[in-house]
């Protein structure tokens, strides 16, 4: 995996690491009795569970403004039926899953078409993405890592994708390339600024954008549906 610009390294062989709370996704009572019910014969069968339950009792808001960005926990997006972006879906989504025992970490992008902007220094708005990975096993107990995009609506478990994550390769899609691979977004700081705020998440992304190999932006399908 290429390195440069990594602000965060993902540890894919350490996956215990990854059903750990963190100050964000903290795997609370509450949350547990919330999705007490929520089950499924196989792992990859209950997280596409998860993911409709979570649509069903939250809402996704549309305001990039929201106040609230980057600075809740899973338990208050929960309380509050309200996700204001990616970020929330990935925090709610992240403490769902562990609740579950299953093992999960966000990962952060930077928008590939967004550092080509400022590479030729037009004023843009800052382009990135929170999406969640999640470590499923099979009935042979065999297990992976597939990615989900937790901020994508959907209405029933067979619209839920999960692909499984090229742990080698930094584009997760065509838009997007990872800078960050963390148990919790807020174990994220650079020169003592940490993601907790929408005027820090842009310092972090301007950070990424900085150091990121556009070598490395190869535009790359993901992988097969599990």
């Amino acid at each position: 995996m290429n390195e440069k610009g990594l602000l965060a390294f993902p540890e894919f062989g350490n996956v215990t690491k990854y059903l750990k709370s963190g100050e964000r996704t903290e795997v609370t009572e509450y949350i547990r009795n919330a999705v007490e019910q929520v089950q499924g014969d196989t792992d990859g069968l209950l997280v596409r569970n998860l993911l409709v339950w979570m649509n069903q009792n939250t809402e996704r808001i549309h305001n990039s403004k929201d106040r609230r960005k980057f600075t809740r926990t899973a338990e208050e997006i929960l309380k509050s039926r309200e996700r204001t972006g990616c970020c929330d879906s990935s925090t709610l989504f992240t403490a769902l899953a562990r609740s579950k025992n299953i093992p999960a970490m966000q990962i952060i992008t930077l928008g590939k078409d967004w550092v080509k902007k400022l590479d030729r220094r037009e004023e843009t708005k800052t382009e990135s993405h929170y999406f969640t990975a999640c470590y499923i096993r099979n009935v042979a107990d065999d297990g992976e890592w597939v990615l989900i995009d937790s901020d994508k609506p959907v209405l029933d478990a067979r619209d839920v994708n999960l692909t499984k994550l090229k742990l080698e390769n930094r584009n997760l899609d065509r838009k997007f390339y990872a800078f960050a691979y963390v148990r919790d977004y807020s174990d994220i700081e650079v020169d003592g600024t940490k993601i907790d705020s929408i005027e820090n998440m842009r310092k972090i992304l301007y950070e990424a954008y900085l150091e990121c190999d556009r070598e490395d932006f190869k535009s790359k399908e993901l992988g097969e549906e599990r």
